[in-house]
């Protein structure tokens, strides 16, 4: 008769798995207590809370932090081997204080970059995207048609995301509308693709993620927490408003109005509480892609969990799931931000305009190789059950 390791039975302990409650929640504290804070000025680079100075940069200390807390988890057993019960827990931890700190710099962003002229000029922008989108939809064709012949999905899939791309270069040819319901299409389209794809290629092991109670909780709790990195560092919300024009800021803002993001104009709610302090601006179309990346992100975490149970070395797909959000377009503005940080306002801005400015082709270049990487592998762990299957380590009973 053979019994599990300690390591394999606490991975699916409740009480360790309450540890990620409890690291996600003084996540989701510690922000909202950095809301209540009394604000004195801020968005110039600093805020004031209590006449205490918080300077943009001191952002970079957690951020250097949690990111050093992900790495050192997974080679602490190597030191220990009994510590490699706290694998989850030590990456869940540097995630939640790494994206802390990467909203910190985020949310103090200075003025500067309103006014700065982007390193790519925005006359080639259109250019740009309508060849390398078509560069994308060629090379989604011809892999599916040599690499996949039996799984044309993967090629409409790729054309999809050429189109991405390519759409909003179409104002090259004088074509192009934000109501257009091509781009509509392309949004929407782009959802079911990628749904039909997890579910005809990754279906199994998406029901065996879900079925694993850990890896379920931290595939959750990473995506909740990637969620709002992307919320804050793309500007959906915020904490810290800049001033407005005939805007009083003392009061309660609530207005419906239209965005045009992603692709083409999408109703949108515009909402401001001062008493919290949060506000933000959110579409139907930020909300799909919002829910996606959480989706990827969240599944891609959860195949980690679940890889990281038997207490092995992981594999290339289960470090990049958990790396994964660092290619997601929404990390853009805060990479740039440490530019802003490191270089200053004047030199750092023009970096910053090229991921944070909507016209920008980096952007969506960001979007495709993320949702292709995300995509790619959970298809790849699916293929390969023994890359998704824990492996566990057995002792004579």
């Amino acid at each position: 008769m053979k019994r599990k390791t300690c390591a394999t039975q606490r991975a699916g302990d409740p009480s360790a798995i309450g540890y990620f409650g409890r690291a996600a929640l003084a996540f989701v504290v510690a922000v909202v207590g950095l809301a209540f804070a009394p604000v004195a000025s801020a968005h110039g680079g600093h805020v004031a809370v209590n006449g205490v100075e918080l300077e943009q940069w001191y952002g970079l200390v957690p951020l250097v932090l949690g990111v050093g807390i992900v790495v050192a988890s997974q080679y602490l057993h190597r030191v220990r081997p009994s510590a490699v019960r706290y694998r989850l827990h030590g990456t869940l931890l540097g995630i939640a204080v790494g994206i802390f700190g990467a909203i910190w710099i985020v949310q103090l962003s200075p003025y500067e970059w309103l006014t700065a002229q982007p390193i790519v000029p925005r006359a080639i922008h259109a250019p740009l995207m309508l060849l390398a989108g078509g560069v994308i939809m060629l090379v989604g064709v011809l892999a599916g048609q040599f690499r996949w012949p039996r799984r044309p999905r993967f090629a409409g899939l790729g054309v999809l995301l050429g189109a991405w791309v390519a759409y909003p270069g179409l104002s090259a040819l004088g074509i192009y509308t934000e109501t257009n319901s091509v781009g509509y299409l392309i949004v929407l389209g782009l959802v079911v693709a990628l749904g039909y794809v997890l579910y005809r290629d990754a279906g199994g092991l998406i029901r065996r993620l879900l079925a694993d109670r850990g890896a379920r909780r931290f595939g959750l709790a990473v995506g909740t927490l990637s969620v709002l990195f992307f919320a804050f560092s793309s500007g959906m919300l915020y904490l810290i408003p800049d001033d407005g024009v005939g805007v009083s800021l003392s009061k309660p803002i609530v207005a419906v109005l239209p965005v045009a993001d992603p692709l083409v104009m999408w109703p949108a709610i515009e909402f401001w509480y001062p008493r919290v302090p949060i506000g933000g601006v959110i579409s139907v179309g930020t909300a799909i892609l919002v829910a996606l990346f959480g989706t990827l992100i969240g599944l891609n975490a959860a195949l980690f969990a679940f890889q990281s149970r038997g207490g092995t070395s992981q594999t290339g797909a289960g470090i990049a799931g958990v790396a994964a959000p660092q290619a997601c377009c929404c990390c853009g503005p805060a990479l740039s931000q440490i530019a802003v940080v490191v270089l200053g306002p004047s030199a750092g801005a023009p970096i910053y305009l090229l991921f944070g400015d909507p016209s920008s082709s980096i952007g969506s270049l960001f979007f495709v190789a993320s949702v292709a990487l995300l995509t790619g592998l959970l298809v790849r762990a699916a293929d390969r059950p023994t890359d998704a299957r824990p492996e566990r380590t057995t002792a004579p009973a």
